[in-house]
Order: C-alpha cells, then structure tokens, then sequence
C-alpha cells in the first residue's frame, strides 16, 4: 500500500504512542506497585521494553524518507 507523506506521519505518531504506552504499562508502573515475583517483574519490562524499541523503530523507518 502506498501511503501520502502525511499519512505516514500520522501513522509515525500513532506507533509513537503505542511505544509510549507500552514503556508506561510494562518499565515504568511496575516501580509503582509492590513486588511479589523478581523475576516475573524483570521479564515483564525486557519484554515491554523489546516491544516499545520496536514500536520506535517502525516509528522511525515510516518517516525515514518524509520531509518534515
């Protein structure tokens, strides 16, 4: 599918903010709560975090080529 310049960009800042949610559910809330398994809370941010780094990279090969 061929998609404008602009719609790349949206479709850019919408993988942003699934990228965005992902760190905020998966590295960040995690701080915030109590602690009852180490290792599930490790596992559970590398992933969140490999899936966050992937939401940025497809972010960032959208809007590689786009005149901002």
């Amino acid at each position: 599918m061929k998609l404008k310049s602009a719609q790349k960009s949206k479709l850019s800042d919408f993988a942003n903010m699934l990228a965005v949610a992902w760190f905020t559910a998966g590295v960040i809330s995690p701080l915030f709560l109590q602690i009852t398994d180490v290792n599930k809370t490790v596992k559970t941010g590398i992933a969140s975090l490999t899936i966050t780094l992937l939401f940025v990279y497809w972010s960032i090969t959208l809007v590689r080529k786009v005149k901002l």
